[in-house]
């Protein structure tokens, strides 16, 4: 059963959390240091067809996306918690029969079965992002220009547009505020009187635009049911029912006129500079709220972020925005092969910016599926929460980045999955617990989604997002954090999973069900199935989750019988098998003439996450890690989800990590990197091993700022392939172990700073 310490008051849960979320960080000395070289340039306008090369801006709630128009700019407008749906449960009391025939079919191995019978378990899919609406420019310059740019600064979180017209030079320049909640743009010429343009908003959804003085008003309300899945899409709209919103646009100007069109519209006229504040809001007030009938005032709100920023001039916003920005992004700088930018280390920044972007430390929900940014109503799988890998693997990055603040709405997150989670268990399971499956969204849904059992039937989401939970209790050893927070739900999961387990033919406790997430294999009549006991990834997430459980009553001094009975179970877990072919086993079997891979290349290789983001598979595990370069290598071009450079790295292969490193940014499906920081240093085995992957090609360089698990900060420098010299400051007072480029040395090292910074 859930502990009592998930289930008190959300907003004091919260406040718990930031309060008592303590991260020692130091900001980097930035002499030397050419921050502005990290921009991502262009020199023509992104076509309005492709949303995902489109620049993306944010400051953890409100999004916006930039194509930079000359004729017509049109923005794409986003509030990380604008989603259809209502609080809703759908739990269903006859899973726990149907659940139990499942079982009884795989302890005789009837896979087919087993499989037919889990699309009984399924129920109703998950809600969609939506999309606030687009703010659209018309520009009455815009014939033959030319000398065009357009960048997105990475260390200022500015998009610039520049072109010029006859011998009329225009620039607008964008960001989103977050110590000011607002997105601001600033249009200005180099001749006076030379900025004209109409300004406007529209959305896909029910909303209605007026005028209150020269103020452009929008509000709107999000259907109460979308269904993204189904070939004709569904949508449901109630007038009173589900998340209303209200955005609102003003214009300050230096000359010239401002003048109202048809209540709907704005247009300047002869302005030296045009300064556009937009503000939004939307009425979603927690997982348990009707936000149309019991939600926040949105109206209240985006009036007050807009009345509270239209009262600063551009300079007072630019200004309080980059001292909030870069408080976080200049904390880390690397540098390869004295290139500036070297490709991959911008390709590193640019998955810190787009993480600060998405995940700020107040956000109320945490990066989706495609970040914070959608313009569509019917978005790529609804825009969700994938728990099969995708908030795991993005999350991944922060606190190696030095951005550990950015996970906590993914914390609270879980611990409303944990609250919704409960009751999943207890009503569809008949177990103790918590549960989440493969897909969730904004309202914590955490019951079994509709569609192939190989994805659908996954209870193990809330499992694997224990990870991210105790790895920021590991990076920054806050005993608050872990007493309060994150204690609770890793025990509530670990209630869970120990429901799960059953003994198999061999004696050892399995999950059941299982799978490998959307893999399948043939059975021995040649079905094609994805139903079984005892995943590989399975087994790894709860010898994972169980030994945090441990190591956390230990710190805390409590739960002893519990931590006795998690000590009792781990030797009868299902281990980790090496097949016929030396590789690391997916199933609780190996492949062989009656049980056959089907898809030899899959794009999962999520059996190999016990050697990244995991670390039960490592240097001192060898036939294992063995094992574990074998099923990449297996793999051939799939195996990219979670992430192969992750894992490479930790096979301590620098230049297959690096040839895994996506370079195609910024699109937003693309690669988090978090396999970047692994290259260079790596924790999980309790020392600090320093270079441990460092490829080939990367034969000089620095990083500042890297992060380490116990609460370390490390600067290093390499020239020719060896260590020059590196910093590490211990925000704990803590010596640690370490190894450079796989050898053991002492701490008097004379390449080795040694910095003692208690708190």
């Amino acid at each position: 059963m859930i502990t009592n310490e998930i289930k008190f008051p959300f907003l004091l849960m919260l406040v718990a959390f930031f309060l008592n979320s303590h991260i020692a960080v130091s900001q980097i000395n930035s002499e030397n240091i050419n921050w502005d070289s990290l921009k991502l340039r262009y020199d023509a306008p992104t076509d309005q067809k492709d949303f995902g090369s489109a620049i993306p801006l944010g400051n953890g709630r409100l999004g916006a996306k930039i194509y930079g128009g000359v004729a017509l700019e049109i923005i794409n407008l986003n509030d990380a918690t604008l989603w259809s749906g209502i609080p809703r449960s759908y739990n269903e009391t006859k899973n726990v029969k149907v659940l139990n025939a499942v079982r009884a079919a795989l302890a005789v191995s009837e896979y087919k079965k087993a499989d037919s019978l889990a699309r009984q378990l399924q129920g109703k899919n998950n809600q969609a992002y939506q999309p606030l609406g687009n703010l659209y420019l018309n520009f009455s310059e815009s014939e033959n220009y030319s000398n065009y740019s357009r960048e997105l600064s990475l260390d200022m979180a500015v998009a610039t547009i520049k072109y010029q017209i006859k011998d009329v030079s225009y620039t607008r320049e964008i960001f989103v505020s977050y110590p000011d909640q607002t997105i601001i743009m600033r249009i200005y010429s180099n001749k006076k009187g030379a900025v004209n343009f109409t300004t406007g908003m529209d959305t896909q959804l029910k909303g209605k635009i007026k005028t209150e003085g020269q103020t452009l008003v929008m509000n709107g309300r999000a259907p109460i049911h979308i269904d993204n899945y189904t070939k004709k899409q569904i949508v449901e709209w109630d007038e009173k029912k589900g998340i209303g919103f209200q955005a609102r646009l003003s214009i300050k100007t230096t000359g010239g006129k401002i003048k109202i069109v048809k209540d709907s519209s704005l247009m300047v006229m002869a302005a030296d500079t045009a300064v556009i504040y937009f503000s939004a809001a939307t009425s979603f007030n927690g997982i348990d709220k009707e936000a149309g009938t019991a939600g926040i005032k949105e109206n209240k709100l985006a009036t007050s972020y807009l009345n509270k920023a239209i009262k600063k001039n551009y300079q007072q916003l630019l200004t309080a925005h980059l001292q909030d920005y870069q408080s976080l992004f200049r904390r880390l700088w690397v540098e390869i092969n004295n290139d500036q930018p070297n490709k991959y280390a911008l390709a590193y920044q640019w998955a810190r910016y787009n993480l600060i972007a998405c995940s700020r430390a107040t956000s109320i929900a945490p990066r989706n599926e495609q970040g914070i940014w959608n313009r569509e109503m019917f978005p790529n799988y609804a825009s969700n929460y994938t728990l099969n890998e995708n908030p795991q693997k993005y999350y991944a990055v922060a606190e190696p980045a030095n951005i550990s603040e950015v996970i906590n709405p993914l914390i609270k997150f879980v611990g409303d999955l944990a609250k919704n989670g409960a009751e999943t268990a207890k009503i569809n399971y008949g177990f103790n617990g918590w549960v989440a499956h493969h897909n969730s969204d904004i309202w914590a849904m955490t019951t079994m989604a509709t569609g192939d059992p190989c994805w659908a039937l996954w209870p193990m989401g809330g499992i694997w997002l224990c990870e991210n939970v105790w790895d920021k209790y590991d990076f920054n050893r806050d005993k608050t954090y872990l007493k309060n927070t994150a204690y609770p739900i890793l025990k509530g999961a670990a209630e869970f999973a120990l429901d799960l387990l059953v003994t198999n033919k061999d004696g050892y406790l399995v999950t059941s069900p299982s799978t490998s997430p959307e893999n399948h294999f043939f059975d021995e009549k040649g079905n094609r199935v994805a139903v079984s006991q005892g995943s590989t990834l399975d087994m790894a997430l709860l010898r994972s989750l169980f030994q945090h459980c441990i190591t956390a009553t230990n710190i805390l001094k409590t739960d002893h019988d519990f931590r006795l009975k998690l000590e009792q179970i781990l030797p009868q877990l299902l281990p980790f098998k090496i097949g016929s072919k030396g590789q690391l086993n997916e199933w609780e079997f190996d492949y062989s003439e009656n049980l056959k891979e089907w898809e030899t290349n899959h794009r999962h290789i999520s059996h190999v996450i016990s050697v990244w983001p995991l670390n039960q598979i490592n240097k001192n595990t060898p036939e294992l890690l063995t094992a574990a370069r074998k099923s990449l290598e297996l793999r051939g071009n799939g195996g990219y989800h979670p992430d192969k450079a992750g894992m490479w790295a930790r096979l301590l292969d620098g230049d297959k990590a690096l040839a895994s490193l996506s370079l195609k940014y910024p699109v937003i499906y693309d690669s988090p990197f978090g396999g970047f920081a692994e290259l260079l240093l790596q924790s999980q085995t309790g020392d600090l091993d320093i270079l441990p992957a460092l490829p080939s090609t990367w034969s000089n360089g620095k990083i500042f700022g890297l992060r380490a698990r116990g609460n370390y900060e490390v600067d290093m420098e390499w020239e020719n392939h060896q260590l020059k010299k590196a910093t590490i400051k211990s925000y704990l007072g803590t010596i640690p172990e370490i190894t450079v480029m796989g050898k053991k040395i002492d701490i008097k090292d004379s390449r080795i700073t040694f910095l003692k910074l208690n708190k």
